[in-house]
């Protein structure tokens, strides 16, 4: 009897042992790329077409578009053999259509594995990486203007410009502007710095404006140079 106790021990501590050591079953989906927390962290200008999705996960997966203005180029889907001691990640490519709205624009990739989805947030904004003059808020909501103020008396200030490709810098309307002339009339992608020779202004009741279209692919932004009327003086 005392066998059969012992033998009944062992194999219970057996069974004990082996529920222990059962592979465990991993199942996760962390995109680590955009991160939502970080503000900038999938927002793109209105020109840039190129970004990523990188996450992680222990399982197969499917990336879809949830804008019509978002595509997923590569690393649509992927099918993997489940292991839980594999935590993989992935790289998935997407392109965006250019910006022409004027507006800021919100679009998700949804990244779908095992029983868990997510959402890869990208923000694509209504405007270029322009950065003097800075973009002002308008009343209208997700849209900026440039706007470049200058004393009545200034002959030189500049513009300058992050652009994905190759530009054109030019005058959008017939009036004479020639007041505000600028070095460059077209450049390539990278950053820029034009240069702008100015004309004192010597009407005292009026000021007067310059509106200058800079276009990158099919984004245009238009820039507004704002001269002061001039002071009068006393003797």
């Amino acid at each position: 009897m005392k066998k059969v106790y012992l033998l009944c021990a062992i194999a219970a501590a057996l069974f004990l042992f082996a529920s222990c050591h059962k592979d465990p079953e991993n199942h996760t989906l962390f995109i680590v790329y955009p991160n939502p927390s970080q503000p900038f962290e999938g927002c793109l200008y209105a020109d840039e077409e190129l970004d990523s999705i990188v996450f992680e996960t222990f399982d197969s997966y499917n990336a879809f578009s949830m804008a019509e203005w978002i595509s997923v180029t590569a690393g649509e889907s992927y099918d993997v053999d489940y292991d839980y001691r594999n935590l993989y990640a992935f790289t998935t490519l997407v392109s965006f259509k250019p910006n022409t709205t004027g507006k800021n624009r919100r679009g998700t990739v949804r990244i779908d594995s095992y029983d868990y989805s997510s959402a890869a947030v990208f923000l694509q904004l209504g405007y270029m990486d322009i950065h003097h003059p800075m973009p002002i808020q308008t009343a209208v909501a997700d849209s900026v203007s440039f706007d470049l103020y200058v004393n009545f008396q200034a002959t030189e200030d500049s513009l300058c410009f992050n652009v994905s490709r190759p530009w054109t810098l030019s005058y959008t309307e017939n009036a004479d502007q020639t007041w505000a002339v600028f070095d460059k009339t077209q450049g390539t992608a990278g950053n820029n710095k034009i240069t702008l020779t100015l004309a004192p202004n010597t009407d005292t009741e009026n000021g007067r404006t310059a509106v200058l279209a800079l276009k990158c692919g099919e984004v245009t932004n238009l820039i507004n140079i704002r001269q002061e009327a001039a002071i009068e003086t006393t003797e």
